[in-house]
């Protein structure tokens, strides 16, 4: 990782640790820990699972991203810097996101009156919208992006793909964040559909660059 990534990074994972320290001695033996589309728990957890879980998930995503990130497009930009660079901001996005989570989740635990669908949706619709943005400069990667066949087959298929898919998630974060006004049923449930839509159709227009492109070779 990046000097200014790694400190983003450790600063995530750090605050999320402090935080369960300090919630810790406040919160109930169980705890709500997952939440339905609609922001009502469906699940509850030890205090001592609630506390662990999104640090050592968030520890567990830089290990992961140090080993395995670079494979297997490290050498299909002639900038190799702008590209881990990318990788990085998409991973610092994903952490701070689970930061967010890990914080509503102790705030709800403690007994503040967290509304946790609109948060969620919110948090969600951020989340899209910064990736968003990212994903047109991610080069291949053994981590995040949009990973079918196609994409890591080709370099030029996994740009364009991702170009598109920049787009679409952007517009998902979008419409999810507008969402947080309502409080219906299916609106709860949109953000996750625009999300689904936009890396189901990306996967589809990578599916036909890669025939596309192999057509042309042919000939």
């Amino acid at each position: 990782m990046t000097v200014l990534s790694r400190t983003a990074s450790r600063a995530s994972t750090a605050a999320a640790a402090m935080a369960s320290a300090l919630a810790y001695p406040f919160l109930h033996q169980r705890v709500a820990s997952h939440f339905d589309a609609n922001g009502r728990f469906d699940r509850y957890s030890s205090r001592a699972t609630v506390a662990i879980t999104f640090p050592a998930m968030m520890t567990g995503l830089s290990i992961i991203n140090d080993r395995l990130g670079a494979w297997p497009g490290g050498q299909d930009r002639e900038d190799g810097a702008s590209g881990v660079q990318a990788r990085e901001e998409a991973i610092g996005l994903i952490e701070l996101a689970l930061l967010q989570a890990h914080l509503a989740v102790l705030a709800r635990g403690v007994g503040l009156p967290i509304d946790m669908d609109r948060v969620n949706r919110g948090m969600f619709g951020a989340l899209l919208i910064g990736l968003g943005n990212v994903l047109p400069k991610l080069p291949r990667n053994g981590l995040i992006g949009i990973r079918t066949p196609w994409t890591l087959a080709d370099p030029t298929v996994w740009e364009r793909t991702h170009r598109l898919g920049g787009y679409l998630l952007t517009a998902a974060g979008v419409m999810g964040v507008a969402s947080m006004v309502t409080k219906s049923k299916r609106m709860a449930q949109f953000p996750l559909a625009a999300t689904l839509g936009a890396v189901g159709l990306s996967a589809v227009y990578s599916f036909v660059v890669y025939t596309t492109r192999s057509r042309s070779k042919r000939r």
